[in-house]
């Protein structure tokens, strides 16, 4: 539409004194307003003119604005229907000589948008319509428009033979011109530049550059010789749950798509479970793949039989331990099976005393690999990560389309750094966690300690390139979300496993049934001289990069807050040396916006702080290197398990930032108690699995500090003792999983205090976890396993503890039953008592009487309402304190007063020898259940000898 300027002006000038009628339409829910990209550049010759740029909408007039910085260009609403459907543009004349330019600007609720334009003056020129659209491959139409005031010729870059039909020269006017492009045949992008020069003003030219993009590949183009899956024509079970047959574990369902097989619930499995598996087919096999269903009944011991057509009876293959793993496991028979008839499993042992399997798959080797030896004559190996210097484009272009991409964008470096980085990796082997808590007697570590940065979404394929293995096995997983409940309410959290595909030299290309992280599963014996990096390439287009911190490469937080900022998935992940975080992305951002480096250091500082009690250095890192992996649930507060430690996503704020955990004692408390849970196991039993783990805890406010530790003050161990006459099984008052873990955590701690900080024998603690690594306890027996912690501890200490272990009730028999995760019977007998008694017997006294230690004061940080004692501080043993007062006190009744008693470590109560009450306290209230009469009371010296007070 073009108006005479004269009109326009008048129209314009109505427009400041009508105002539009454009009501939204109340049926139309969802606000629009948008303008196509090609009304977004404007050119205009010489003389005025107008036009309506047209917009798509269905806001009112009020609710969009447009305005235009130079007054010879005049905007607004186009009112010329009910609704206002446009923007007019009204061009005054020019009479400068230049080109001159202006911004038109829209603004409205929905989107904004800037349109920019252009005038010719009265001096010769040529304009381009800015913004030529990058023509697709597939080539196609191709125009151009050209304003000029002045004739021109146009050609076309030398050796241009992929654009056709261009114009040699046209007239003084607006012409659009259509070409036609060819498919781009190319996996490089490619360009041609036409050239406008006037025919009279040759100094007059502009120029108007096309760019087609590269033809294109993806991970669908790949076609792998993958090994040739055999699918069993039927199967045996020795017992089944009614449902959970054998069947479910070859019929190609995976987790919750499908059931796995499992024995008889509710009943320990009658071991060994035999699995058969028969093929009517008689294939040849070399190797299976066991996929767990993480839980219950993972297979442990597994004897493996086969039975082929020239050997129709079982023949032994192998005994294999899978460890109960909640990963998958594959077994490589030492030589092909030629036509196999049955494979049997006897399994000999399960997670939980149960038997199940999700799936077993079965394969025979596919030796034609003629994709790898195509790939060579390009790649300088099957990573494809490096293209040989002299590959020719032939070469290139004769791979498969996909390979053909990837080839031309290495060699032309156009491959995007940050995804790069992330899907070219060298990854380290870590070694076994099934194994190392076995023999470190901990709970699993994470096995996910390689993150690829890289997830999928369900139903992606996924191309892998993978170097020299060294013969190791190689296998990625795909960790999701699993839904759990607290008892209130369903949550979702990060499973402990998932999806396993197992990776061989090569080509690899794999899907996943479920959205997920990929994380690269490498176990290796670290001091195998063949457990070296291996090179792992996620072909472009295979999931999507998200991108993970790593300490030891990434080492900034700048780098830190670039790569979180740059990630998309919900969850990142933060691997540092001992631990890893991987939590919502979100809820991680805001409690670490910036420091991650105080975050990760403090937390790998806490683990390592643990594993220094636990004495492992002799094998850690050189043969053990696993992380724990901390998971944030949207449920629960804060648990440990096997594989995973957890805090609440809302809670992250509270623990990761250093001086967050140091503004509150429990902050780091809690965070030590659940990790304690992970390295407790040598030092537990039944009756003590709530405070035995609180040895770390206190060792961890000892670092940290700034608090003191925690657990009950002396006074409720002369209670239970002396009062209620209590032993060590059933001391205090239950206030956790039937233990009063206020009053246990002191023993542990009292230990720690006199034997490390007073300086009697700084690897007390590590010896000790060593020696019942060595000699272990037996978790069904609690009484016995008790009593072999006081002999354990003497020998430890290399001192005979038993009047330490008679002051915590070791010596009391008992024949009961309790419940702490489980039900247990609590057994302790006379002879057992004299059996730990004289083992103990063996080595020379204690110097001092340090189960009257304490190593808090009254008012230190940490103490809120309650008091400690007045003397037995930690400084008294470790200074040999002696008694050079005359120690005074006086009783009123049940009370009692001393005087003078300050270099004292407690104060007891004995009548004819025996102790009745002890305190540590100056003023103190011996029970009325204990009579005072004849009784005396002794200021008791660190090294043990008892002094009379003096009456008073």
């Amino acid at each position: 539409m073009r108006v005479p300027f004269f009109l326009t002006v008048c129209l314009c000038t109505m427009l400041w004194f009508i105002s539009c009628n454009n009501e939204k339409d109340p049926s139309i829910g969802t606000p629009l307003f948008s303008i196509e990209e090609q009304y977004l550049h404007q050119d205009f010759e010489q003389e005025g003119t107008s036009v309506v740029i047209p917009v798509t909408t269905n806001l009112k007039a009020s609710e969009w604005s447009v305005k235009s910085d130079q007054t010879w260009c005049l905007v607004d609403q186009d009112c010329s229907s009910s609704k206002v459907s446009g923007i007019l543009v009204s061009i005054q004349a020019s009479e400068e000589p230049d080109i001159r330019t202006a911004t038109i600007t829209v603004n409205s609720s929905v989107e904004n948008y800037s349109i920019q334009v252009r005038q010719l003056g009265y001096g010769p020129a040529i304009l381009i319509k800015q913004d030529v659209p990058t023509i697709p491959a597939t080539g196609g139409p191709l125009t151009i428009t050209v304003t000029s005031n002045i004739e021109y010729t146009t050609t076309l870059s030398v050796n241009c033979d992929w654009i056709h039909d261009a114009p040699a020269t046209r007239a003084l006017t607006d012409k659009s011109y259509i070409y036609t492009v060819d498919p781009n045949s190319l996996f490089e992008e490619r360009s041609a530049t036409f050239t406008y020069t006037g025919t009279e003003y040759t100094d007059v030219v502009t120029t108007c550059t096309v760019i087609q993009e590269a033809k294109s590949a993806n991970v669908s183009d790949v076609t792998v010789e993958n090994d040739i899956k055999v699918t069993p024509t039927g199967g045996k079970a020795s017992e089944h749950q009614p449902g959970q047959d054998i069947e479910n574990s070859f019929d190609g369902k995976f987790g919750a798509d499908g059931q796995p097989y499992h024995s008889i619930w509710n009943q320990q499995a009658a071991f060994p479970v035999t699995l058969e598996y028969f093929f009517d087919q008689k294939p040849d096999l070399d190797y299976l793949i066991y996929y767990t269903r993480s839980g219950n009944g993972n297979f442990g011991e597994v004897d493996i039989y086969t039975a082929t057509e020239s050997e129709p009876e079982y023949q032994l293959q192998g005994s294999y331990d899978f460890k109960m793993q909640n990963a998958a496991s594959r077994i490589d028979f030492k030589n092909t099976l030629s036509k196999v008839t049955k494979v049997k499993f006897s399994v000999k042992s399960g997670l939980g005393g149960f038997v199940s399997c999700d799936e077993i798959e079965f394969y025979r080797k596919n030796n034609e690999k003629v994709l790898d030896k195509q790939l060579l004559t390009v790649f300088t190996d099957l990573t494809c990560t490096q293209v040989k210097e002299d590959a020719t484009n032939e070469q290139i272009n004769a791979l498969p389309t996909y390979f053909a991409s990837l080839a031309t964008m290495l060699r032309n470096d156009t491959y995007d750094p940050w995804e790069k980085e992330f899907r070219i990796q060298s990854y380290q082997p870590y070694s076994n966690v099934e194994e190392w808590a076995e023999k470190l007697m901990t709970k699993r570590y994470s096995n996910l300690d390689n993150p690829t940065g890289i997830y999928v979404e369900a139903g992606d394929s996924v191309v892998i390139l993978v170097g020299d293995t060294h013969g190791n096995s190689l296998s990625v997983q795909c960790i999701g979300e699993e839904e759990t409940s607290d008892g209130s309410k369903n949550y979702v959290q990060t499973a402990a496993s998932g999806e396993t595909r197992f990776l061989q030299e090569g080509v690899n290309k794999v899907g996943f049934s479920r959205k997920g992280m990929l994380f690269l599963m490498y176990t290796a014996d670290l001091t195998d001289e063949n457990s070296l990096p291996i090179t792992v390439h996620i072909a472009p287009g295979s999931g999507k990069v998200s991108g993970f911190f790593d300490l030891k490469k990434h080492q900034t937080n700048e780098k830190y807050q670039e790569l979180i900022g740059k990630a998309t998935y919900k969850y990142f992940c933060v691997r540092g040396e001992r631990i890893m975080f991987y939590f919502h992305r979100e809820q991680m951002k805001q409690a670490v916006p910036t420091d991650i480096l105080s975050a990760i250091n403090l937390w790998d500082d806490i683990i390592g702080w643990e594993q220094e009690l636990m004495g492992v250095e002799d094998v850690r890192p050189s043969q053990v290197n696993n992380h724990l992996f901390a998971i944030s649930p949207e449920g629960s507060y804060m648990w440990a398990s096997d594989y995973r430690i957890a805090f609440v996503y809302t809670y992250l704020d509270n623990i990761l930032l250093k001086d967050n955990v140091m503004a509150a004692k429990d902050n780091a408390w809690g965070p030590a108690h659940e990790i304690g849970h992970i390295h407790q196991r040598a030092i537990n039993w039944p009756g003590s699995t709530e405070s035995s783990n609180n040895l770390f805890s206190n060792y961890i406010l000892y670092k940290l500090g700034k608090y003191c530790s925690r657990g009950s003050e002396l006074s409720a161990l002369a209670t239970a003792r002396c009062e209620k006459h209590q032993g060590w099984w059933n001391m205090g008052s239950a206030t956790h999983q039937n233990e009063d873990t206020e009053v246990h955590m002191r023993m542990n701690w009292q230990l720690w205090n006199y034997y490390h900080r007073c300086g009697y024998k700084k690897d007390f603690w590590q010896t000790l976890f060593k020696l019942l690594r060595e000699d272990r306890i037996v978790e069904s027996d609690p009484g016995a396993a008790q009593l072999k912690f006081a002999m354990k501890a003497s020998q430890a200490a290399n001192e005979n503890l038993t009047d330490f272990f008679e002051m915590w009730g070791f010596f009391e028999p008992v024949d009961a039953t309790i419940e702490q995760y489980g039900t247990w019977n609590y057994r302790v007998t006379e002879a057992m008592i004299k059996e730990a008694k004289d083992f103990m017997s063996q080595f020379p006294a204690p110097k001092h009487a340090f189960y009257y230690l304490e190593d808090r004061k009254n008012g230190d940080v940490g103490i809120d309402d309650y008091k400690v004692g007045d003397v037995g501080y930690y400084t008294q043993f470790q200074d040999n304190v002696k008694i050079t007062k005359e120690v005074g006190c006086s009783l009123s009744g049940q009370q009692v007063s001393i005087t003078d008693g300050d270099e004292a470590v407690a104060f007891e109560v004995r009548k004819d020898g025996k102790l009745l009450y002890f305190s540590n306290f100056f003023q103190f209230t011996v029970p009325s259940t204990i009579p005072l009469d004849g009784a005396a009371v002794y200021a008791v010296q660190a090294d043990g000898k008892r002094i009379a007070c003096t009456a008073r």
